[in-house]
């Protein structure tokens, strides 16, 4: 974001939002994106796989609940 609000000439005491910023430059978050997509990649690994971490995320752990007050 700095160096987008430095090419556009945008001082730091200006209050211009970020949004604002991605408007005028005609871009959006790419980090924000690429997160979500890496996200996605990765629990789309996970439930191919068969293990643990594939039933906790499903919700399927089986058994019994066992609580300690202790």
């Amino acid at each position: 974001m700095w160096v987008w609000r430095r090419m556009e000439k945008i001082s730091w005491t200006h209050k211009v939002t970020n949004e604002e910023v991605l408007g005028r430059i005609g871009t959006d978050r790419q980090l924000i994106n690429s997160l979500r997509s890496r996200k996605r990649n990765w629990i789309g690994h996970v439930l191919r796989g068969d293990g643990l971490l594939k039933e906790v995320i499903e919700g399927r752990m089986e058994g019994k609940r066992v609580y300690k007050l202790n």
